[in-house]
Order: structure tokens, then C-alpha cells, then sequence
């Protein structure tokens, strides 16, 4: 591998650019042999765990959990930055829906067309979702309303979950 990269940084250098070690990483994938180091001229390539590429976490195993809980606290952070929104009455339902669906879900399934999701990953997007819009539309657990109705006022009758949108998603991606 150390070759590899010597050849890369030579031919590199032949168009008048150069690698910057101290913004190059190295992510072992699978790994089980003794820990490769690499350098480029005399300085060491920083090993990490994960990193974050285009705003999206990668991670050693080739799953998403991480990067779907990242996901979900920027999206967290996201619907907190609107708070005041939420929160005003002269503003309908469906309004406060198209702009959580533009400002929040969008946050939230960035990327989400590559993920590789298992069951508690779409339970994870599943939950949040639902709490969020049980937030804008103002209803607790104990007033028994469903999902899938507190979805439908606040999305309207076309409204969809966000485990059809990541599905929408990856067939327009493919």
C-alpha cells in the first residue's frame, strides 16, 4: 500500500500538486493484520476510525448507525432552530409540514439514497420522525391518536414516511 501511495504522490507531483499529510486519513476496513503505517515523504497518515466525507459519516464496519445518529441530532438540531415556528398558532398545519419537510426530513435522509438500512435503522428514522411531527401538530401519546393520522394532518392526505422517501430516494438514485 505504501508503494501504491508513493506512485500516486509522484505522479501527482508531476502535474504540480501536492498531498497535504496533515489532511490526508487513513480508515482500516476489515483489518485484522498488524496496523499498516503510512506516510507521505517523511511525515506519518493520521490513522482514525471514521470520518466525515461530503457530511457524511463513514464508518470502518460499512454501516450506517453512526451515521444515521449523527443524521438524527442535526436534524434535532435543525427543528430546535425553528422553534418559534412550531410553536406560533396563526400559521396553518400544512405550512409548519412543508417547511419540516424541507428544512428537517431533508437534514435528516441527506445521503440516505447509499445507506444499506437494517430494521432498527428505519425504526431509528421512523421514531424521530414521528415524534417531531406529533411536536408540530401538538399531540401527546395519551390523546391515542396514530402515526399515521397525526402524519396525515400535518403532510396532508400524500404525506409519506420516511421509510417510503428513503425507498423513493434510492430508486430515483439507481
Amino acid at each position: 500500500m505504501q508503494s501504491l501511495l508513493v506512485a500516486l504522490s509522484n505522479n501527482v507531483r508531476m502535474f504540480g500538486m501536492r498531498f497535504s499529510p496533515s489532511k490526508c486519513k487513513l480508515l482500516l476496513q476489515d483489518w485484522s493484520a498488524s496496523t499498516p503505517e503510512l506516510r507521505i515523504g517523511s511525515e506519518i497518515v493520521e490513522r482514525v476510525g471514521n470520518f466525515t466525507y461530503l457530511g457524511s459519516l463513514i464508518s470502518p464496519n460499512g454501516l450506517v448507525s453512526d451515521e444515521i445518529s449523527a443524521r438524527i441530532r442535526k436534524a434535532r438540531l435543525a427543528f430546535a432552530n425553528l422553534r418559534h415556528l412550531w410553536r406560533r398558532r396563526d400559521i396553518r398545519l400544512s405550512i409548519k409540514g412543508r417547511v419540516y419537510c424541507a428544512a428537517v426530513r431533508s437534514v435528516l435522509l441527506y445521503g440516505s439514497e447509499t445507506w444499506p438500512l437494517r430494521v432498527e435503522d428505519t425504526r431509528k428514522l421512523l421514531v424521530f420522525d414521528h415524534r417531531y411531527l406529533r411536536n408540530i401538530a401538538g399531540v401527546c401519546w395519551d390523546h391515542r391518536v396514530s402515526n399515521s393520522e397525526v402524519r396525515r394532518r400535518v403532510l396532508g392526505n400524500g404525506g409519506k414516511s420516511v421509510d417510503e422517501v428513503v425507498n423513493l430516494h434510492r430508486v430515483t438514485y439507481a
